[in-house]
């Protein structure tokens, strides 16, 4: 007996067929989440919204003068809890303080042989040094961090002024960071 030459065709066309409506019926593979793109440390200063400003250790000078010109930036909400910003600035000053130290001692002189009493004092004359640190306030991964020197004076006003002035300058440097000023034309 002779079998017909269609049946292959019709038996390939009918698997055919039932392979396609199989997969039509399967549900569609979820899309693969996309990652979120890795946040910069210059991107995610520029888009900081809130900033609260902490001081460390040292002269409240400079964290007043960094706070005030924040705040008078308008770019920050300033705010005084780190649930609540964006940002962190940590003020530090450390020396050129003009603070005196005395130490004294008694005792018996080995020259003389009488008991005597020696008192030495001494001035901390060294130059301030203020450094701008700038946390992200959700993982407190550090952003920025810069360092100013501030001059050591004998008289206490001059001593200050300096104080605001490396302040001044280290807040600048932080405003040129987040907008950098336009290219000077070359001569």
């Amino acid at each position: 007996m002779q079998r017909p030459r269609f049946l292959p065709n019709v038996a390939c066309t009918i698997g055919l067929a039932l392979t396609a409506c199989s997969a039509l019926a399967q549900p569609p593979e979820p899309q693969q989440e996309k990652k979120p793109a890795l946040e910069t440390p210059g991107s995610r200063l520029a888009s900081a919204k809130n900033v609260m400003v902490t001081r460390s250790r040292g002269s409240k000078i400079p964290y007043d003068v960094v706070k005030s010109t924040l705040d008078g930036w308008g770019r920050f909400s300033m705010v005084e809890s780190p649930d609540k910003a964006d940002l962190v600035v940590t003020i530090a000053t450390t020396g050129g303080e003009g603070n005196t130290h005395v130490s004294s001692s008694a005792g018996f002189s080995p020259f003389s042989g009488r008991y005597e009493q020696n008192s030495t004092s001494s001035k901390d004359v060294s130059d301030a040094e203020i450094t701008m640190t700038v946390y992200d306030a959700r993982n407190k991964r550090v952003l920025w961090v810069s360092s100013e020197t501030a001059k050591f004076a004998m008289k206490q006003t001059l001593r200050e002024n300096n104080l605001v002035e490396a302040a001044e300058r280290l807040a600048s440097r932080f405003h040129d960071r987040l907008e950098p000023p336009p290219p000077r034309d070359a001569d």
